[in-house]
């Protein structure tokens, strides 16, 4: 019995391990398809609205798997959240079709709308980890202090660019770093 409960606890504490590794991995390839997004909004306007598509449906996909994972565990339904984050994500597309429209029609800039796609997609982010995974949470507060950052600092963008790589590298470590502590703690090396 006693062996039981510690096995059983040393498989809990790898699957802690590798789910925070999970999220974490999760979380930087998201940030990494914005980091990406937001410097083709900078050198390619036209083309970076087809790019901004396929991060929406990345997000989606992504927010949709963690929180269909979420809800198995937790044994809830499954069909009422699938529809309404399906239907969050659908909202944000019709928003950056009327933004399309407001470009096209000249209405307000290239650039701007590039700005103001990012800044709904920021917004959308927030409020899916409100209601759905907190991940998303803290992608949209991520998004939202870079646009910020790229809007007030834009003479100084690579030192912007530099510092982003350089505390996107810091938490990277900072995780890895305490992943690996927490196993050598438990013995699970």
């Amino acid at each position: 019995m006693m062996n039981e409960n510690a096995e059983s606890s040393s498989v809990k504490e790898t699957n802690t391990s590798t789910g925070w590794k999970l999220q974490f991995g999760v979380l930087c390839g998201m940030l990494m398809l914005a980091l990406i997004g937001m410097g083709l909004s900078q050198a390619l306007e036209q083309s970076a609205w087809w790019y901004w598509l396929f991060v929406v449906f990345t997000y989606a996909a992504l927010g949709l798997w963690r929180s269909t994972r979420k809800a198995k565990r937790g044994g809830h339904g499954l069909k009422n959240l699938i529809s309404r984050e399906l239907a969050h994500w659908a909202v944000l597309l019709a928003f950056l079709g009327v933004l399309a429209v407001l470009e096209r029609k000249e209405i307000i800039s290239r650039e701007s709308s590039s700005d103001f796609a990012l800044l709904l997609l920021a917004f959308s982010c927030c409020l899916a980890g409100i209601h759905f995974d907190w991940l998303l949470l803290i992608m949209g507060v991520v998004l939202t202090v870079m646009l910020v950052a790229m809007a007030t600092l834009e003479q100084y963008t690579i030192v912007l660019w530099l510092v982003m790589i350089v505390v996107t590298v810091a938490a990277a470590a900072f995780f890895y770093l305490k992943s690996n502590r927490g196993r050598a703690a438990d013995g699970l090396d």
